[in-house]
């Protein structure tokens, strides 16, 4: 489940579709909430090739 996401800047239309599939996405349950607390906060850097 996907709480909340933001983009930090950069190119707005990399952001955009990022942002949107983020959202689209299905995200497994963590198996424990250790793992959970573990990646909670987990930043995702998108970059251009």
């Amino acid at each position: 489940m996907l709480l909340d996401i933001q983009s930090e800047g950069g190119d707005p239309a990399l952001c955009s579709a990022a942002l949107s599939a983020a959202r689209q996405a299905k995200y497994p349950k963590p198996p424990s909430q250790a793992v959970y607390e573990v990646f909670k906060n987990a930043p995702l850097d998108f970059k251009p090739n």
